[in-house]
């Protein structure tokens, strides 16, 4: 797994976010969030490819990665399978 296979799965939930308007706000901000954090923590390991994320920020993000996708699951079925294929990225990536 690939730093671009992560930005294909973060595109392909932006553009399924954006086509689907049953998300609610609450859970839209939360994957936004999410988003920006890993597009971050990609771009940092773009710029300093020798130094790997801190091991807490990892964790968080693939704790938080794997709980909205437990919300999606119950939710948004459709949604969820893209979030988990992110979480399980970042974490076969170690990030």
């Amino acid at each position: 797994m690939s730093i671009d296979n992560i930005k294909t799965s973060l595109e392909k939930l932006r553009s399924t976010l954006e086509s689907n308007g049953a998300v609610d706000n609450e859970l839209k901000t939360l994957l936004q969030t999410l988003d920006t954090d890993i597009q971050q923590l990609l771009k940092s390991s773009d710029t300093t490819p020798a130094a790997a994320p801190a091991t807490g920020i990892r964790s968080e993000l693939v704790e938080r990665a794997q709980g909205i996708s437990a919300r999606l699951a119950v939710k948004h079925p459709h949604l969820e399978p893209v979030l988990r294929e992110i979480a399980d990225t970042l974490t076969n990536m170690g990030i």
